[in-house]
């Protein structure tokens, strides 16, 4: 069943690309992608294609920018998401320690959501802040030098 978006949506994305020459529609994506997310609250496979044909370039090079990005999620979420920084830093100092933590807690496997629906638990490659590790992300705010006891008090403030 093919995915439309609403006039809004689609007149907001067709404002973004207008800003642009038009040998160079594709520098619009990110934009793009965040209104169509915003729109469904993630961007499935059918939006996607919607996207590159609005852009006017190869679903699979729109693909490809999509998955670089770790804001951008392929299904639907959790009211909350938790993004656990999955680089070296964050690793040394105790990452995986979260995402085990949080996969127990939630009963789910990263990129899962909880059964209640109320979290979403997902790597993020990096999310620059190092300095700061283990961080993490949830729903798109920043938290740094985390303990599994201080991440439990932060989701409670939350649930």
């Amino acid at each position: 069943m093919p995915v439309e978006l609403t006039p809004e949506t689609r007149a907001q994305c067709e404002a973004i690309i207008s800003r642009y020459p038009d040998d160079w529609k594709e520098a619009a994506i990110l934009p793009v992608l965040h209104a169509v997310q915003k729109e469904w609250g993630y961007v499935p496979m059918d939006g996607l294609k919607l996207v590159a044909e609005m852009l006017e370039m190869p679903p699979a090079r729109a693909a490809g920018v999509m998955s670089f990005y770790p804001m951008f999620f392929k299904a639907p979420l959790g009211q909350h998401v938790i993004q656990v920084c999955s680089t070296l830093s964050c690793v040394l100092c105790g990452a995986k320690d979260l995402v085990e933590h949080l996969k127990e807690k939630l009963q789910v496997d990263v990129e899962g959501t909880s059964a209640d629906g109320k979290w979403t638990l997902a790597k993020a490659e990096c999310i620059a802040a190092c300095e700061g590790a283990p961080a993490i992300r949830i729903d798109d705010k920043l938290y740094r030098d985390l303990s599994p006891d201080r991440l439990d008090e932060l989701m409670a403030e939350l649930d």
